[in-house]
Order: structure tokens, then C-alpha cells, then sequence
């Protein structure tokens, strides 16, 4: 039983990867990039900081730079001390902390632009931001291509990623929701493998119509 379920993951693994997109097919007017909870306490400092996450930060560094110019939006994670979310999470980025400021890598002119929105968001879903509500709304007209990266794969990248493709599948507006792998990643603690729920997550985004791609040249 065992060894059937690692070749599923194996199987699983081996169906998101092989395919790659060059930025110069997607069309910049109609492009934006949205960077998922990039800040200090998943990345740097606290006890929801990763090691993993860690890694991914040149290769979200090098996408923004080559996105200057694109509408771009930047989550980040902010918590009242009395956050009803801290009830499944442990005590993370509060308001005003350093944990719920943007890494330095990313606060900067190299990748932070006039066309760039920050949102603040309180749950792991930065889709239900009313910040994000009064963007999509000036938006979703024009923008055709959205590329998520940041973290955390089977969490905030997931639940954002699918909600946005439920929500143009419900207006029949056919959209792009692009994933790059070398770009998102989640973290290990206790039962949770950051490896497996990477692969799961990723695979189960596929198969709701979200395009997960190796990388984006």
C-alpha cells in the first residue's frame, strides 16, 4: 500500500512538470504578476518563517525585476492580536511588526513600481481582501495573464490561485492563472512535509485549470 502511494506522488510529481513559459508571449498590457505573502515572518524571522521559503526569494527577485512596469500586486500578511485566525495558526505577522513587513529584497525601486498595489490581507485567501475586490473590479477587463508566486504553495498561493479561476469560471471569462514551480513553496512542521504538500497542492491547482509551469523564462 505504501509503496503504491509513493508511486501515485511520483506519478502526481511527474504530470505538473515539463512545461515552460517565455514572458515575452505574454503580453505586458495584459500581464500582472500578484506576489503572495513575501514578507519577514514566512520568510526570515518567527515561527511561521521557512527555511524552504527561503530559497525561492532570487527567483521571485529576478521575475519582478523583469516585470517593471507590469501591474503587479504585493500580499501582504497582517494580523490584529486578536486575529480569530490565530485559533489554526500559530501567532504570526502582526500589524506593525517586522514579521508583517515585505522582505527587503522585494522593497525595492527594482521591483516595486507606480503600477504596484500593496494589500494587507487578514486571512490566508487574499482573494477576499476588499482591497483586492476594488483592484480585480478596475482590472479584470484587461488583465488576460496572472502569475502567482510567493507562499505558501498548499495554503495562501492555493486557496488565492483557485479562487480567482472559480471566480472568471463562474463569468465565463477565460483567463490564465499561471504558477511557476521554481517560484512558490511551503514549509515543513511536524506531519506537514513541505516536498509532499508542494507536489499534492501544485497537482490539484492543475487539475482545476490553473497552469503550473516549471518556470518562467
Amino acid at each position: 500500500m505504501i509503496n503504491l502511494l509513493i508511486n501515485k506522488i511520483f506519478d502526481m510529481q511527474n504530470e505538473i512538470k515539463g512545461k515552460v513559459i517565455n514572458l515575452t508571449n505574454l503580453q505586458k498590457e495584459k500581464t500582472a504578476l500578484i506576489v503572495m505573502d513575501m514578507v519577514n515572518g514566512f520568510v526570515h524571522a518567527g515561527i511561521m518563517s521557512s527555511p524552504r521559503v527561503e530559497k525561492i526569494v532570487d527567483n521571485i527577485v529576478s521575475i519582478n525585476e523583469r516585470t517593471l512596469g507590469y501591474k503587479k500586486v504585493f500580499f501582504l500578511e497582517q494580523h490584529d492580536e486578536n486575529s480569530i485566525e490565530f485559533k489554526i495558526y500559530a501567532r504570526h505577522c502582526v500589524k506593525n511588526s517586522e514579521e508583517a513587513e515585505l522582505i527587503p529584497a522585494l522593497n525595492c525601486g527594482a521591483t516595486i513600481n507606480s503600477n504596484t498595489t500593496i494589500i494587507h490581507k487578514n486571512s490566508t485567501n487574499g482573494f477576499h481582501a476588499p482591497e483586492f475586490k476594488v483592484w480585480l473590479h478596475e482590472n479584470e477587463l484587461q488583465i488576460e495573464n496572472y502569475i502567482i508566486e510567493g507562499c505558501s504553495t498548499d495554503i495562501c498561493v492555493k486557496h488565492f490561485a483557485e479562487t480567482l479561476k472559480t471566480y472568471f469560471n463562474e463569468k465565463n471569462i477565460d483567463r490564465r492563472i499561471i504558477v511557476p514551480i521554481d517560484s512558490v513553496e511551503t514549509f515543513n512542521f511536524g506531519t506537514h512535509d513541505g516536498d509532499l504538500m508542494k507536489v499534492i497542492s501544485l497537482w490539484e491547482m492543475k487539475s482545476n485549470g490553473i497552469e503550473v509551469v516549471d518556470t518562467i523564462k
